[in-house]
């Protein structure tokens, strides 16, 4: 797998994913800068919101790159030098995912009791409704269950959740009815059991980005792309490559709001981020010094994500008032990768990380 889809590689697209994420997350609506003065030259604010609706593909990205992961895992475990139980392989996996999540919730929560006299009302009106609600958060299953979170970006624990518990499933169908198979069974079921477009928080519509993940590693496509020379021409056909992907990337961009999701939401949320992330892969990574650069931000991506939304609510004035569109998600970005820093700090100077090494090494 020379070419194939490497550490480094998912980890640069971690980072491109959570460099898209803090922009969405600050003008995906005019709602959120509303009542600041915001300049946005040489764009309109509608371009960049525009832009920001685009980047919601970030989500896309963590389910490509997580699918493609756990493919690669679940796949070595089929050898039976390495083999260990479905049900070990998903505790595992949830184990580890969750981990890095659960050292935030408690001072996450402490934090907003401070901020609300420690009152906890939004999680229910008796005590016995307010640690119900405030657990199903903690184990990442308030958005599966309905209940109320006490940071809305969160929701994708849900997601991530699902997917790992699903991957033994769907990796059965891929290697037993083939990869066409399971495409054609996610896209077809959902419309069978007319359960629809489930929204942009639900973890079933990025399950085809999750599954074409995984068809991308057994099948090795990233491999197979590098090596296809068009026409047998090495420089022209090379260079034909490269044009018809960048212009299937910006076509993607340019018709990422034509299609009504509830229509084809695959199309928005599968095949213009597969399009993209082939596109990154392939030639944006090989800029010297970048695919080093996003992927250190990637490996940072697990707790900015957990954090960038506090600082840019808490922060807001200060945030906003820097004035210039681009500086704002910066900042979001670097007071999150410092904090980022130091949770990372803790959680090697308190034993938090042995003590998760010690206990996921028990899953066999």
């Amino acid at each position: 797998m020379g070419e194939g889809l490497k550490k480094e590689d998912s980890a640069a697209l971690k980072g491109i994913a959570i460099l898209m994420m803090v922009f969405h997350h600050c003008y995906r609506t005019e709602k959120k800068f509303a009542g600041y003065e915001i300049l946005f030259t040489p764009f309109t604010a509608e371009n960049v919101i525009h832009l920001a609706l685009y980047m919601k593909i970030c989500v896309c990205i963590f389910a490509f790159v997580s699918g493609y992961g756990l493919m690669y895992g679940y796949l070595r475990n089929q050898n039976p030098d390495n083999r260990i139980s479905d049900s070990a392989f998903v505790k595992r996996h949830l184990f580890s995912t969750c981990s890095g999540y659960w050292f935030l919730v408690v001072p996450a929560y402490l934090v907003y009791g401070v901020r609300n006299g420690f009152s906890y009302g939004k999680w229910g009106i008796t005590l016995w409704e307010k640690i119900a609600g405030i657990l199903t958060d903690a184990l990442g299953l308030s958005e599966i269950l309905g209940t109320k979170s006490v940071n809305g970006a969160w929701w994708y624990m849900g997601a991530a959740i699902t997917f790992i518990i699903l991957v033994p499933v769907l990796g059965q169908v891929i290697l037993k009815m083939g990869s066409l198979t399971c495409i054609g069974l996610v896209f077809l079921l959902p419309r069978l059991l007319n359960i629809g477009f489930q929204g942009g928080r639900s973890p079933l519509s990025f399950l085809m980005a999750l599954v074409v993940g995984m068809v991308c590693c057994k099948k090795d496509v990233f491999a197979r792309f590098h090596s296809w020379v068009p026409f047998g021409s090495r420089y022209a056909g090379g260079f034909l490559k490269f044009v018809l992907l960048a212009a299937l990337v910006l076509w993607g961009y340019q018709s990422y709001r034509l299609l009504p999701f509830s229509y084809c939401w695959e199309y928005q949320f599968a095949l213009i981020p597969f399009i993209l992330i082939l596109f990154l892969k392939e030639y944006v990574f090989r800029i010297p010094g970048l695919k080093r650069l996003l992927g250190f931000l990637g490996k940072h991506s697990l707790n900015i994500w957990l954090v960038h939304t506090f600082v840019r609510d808490y922060l807001k004035s200060y945030l906003w008032s820097l004035k210039y569109f681009a500086l704002v998600p910066l900042a979001i970005l670097l007071i999150s990768l410092v904090l980022s820093v130091v949770i990372n700090a803790l959680k090697k100077y308190t034993g938090y990380d042995g003590l998760i090494r010690k206990i996921s090494r028990s899953f066999v």
